[in-house]
């Protein structure tokens, strides 16, 4: 084997692996005892959610930057921030809230759901995948609904 060809086949895998980076699927799931699991790895039950991911695309030079910028403020400043940011996530949490107890009320009272998938196409929820549908916003209305 000649060097080009190794250096050929060393940058394709190079190159394989910052692109296999570049989107990484995550699965969410709760057990038996009601606690929350996060893994790479697909479990191997059929009662979890898939979350995909894409690859902070922020430079380290840039994150050193804000990270810099933020512990020269004031603590006072860094305590508004904190407050907002705390408030945000309440609104977001509530906002997520509501959208949970929407779809649980609509699967619990119609016997037919209609839905689009990825392609635009117009399906019924079978009745696996209505409990399927209604195990998660449940969970959902217990993770984001804190009244």
């Amino acid at each position: 084997m000649n060097i080009k060809t190794l250096l050929f086949f060393s940058m394709i895998l190079v190159y394989s692996d910052v692109f296999a980076a570049e989107q990484i699927t995550i699965y969410r799931w709760i057990d038996k005892e009601d606690v929350v699991h996060f893994s790479q790895n697909q479990p191997p039950h059929d009662d979890y959610i898939e979350i995909s991911m894409a690859k902070n695309q922020k430079s380290a030079a840039t994150i050193e930057k804000d990270m810099s910028s933020l512990s020269s403020q004031s603590t006072d400043k860094s305590f508004v921030t904190a407050q907002e940011n705390s408030d945000a996530i309440d609104n977001i949490n509530q906002d997520k809230c509501i959208t949970a107890r929407d779809n649980l009320s609509t699967l619990q009272n119609f016997d037919k759901i209609q839905y689009k998938d990825e392609t635009g196409n117009v399906k019924v929820l079978g009745a696996l995948e209505k409990q399927q549908q209604l195990a998660m916003n449940e969970k959902q209305v217990e993770v984001y609904c804190t009244e």
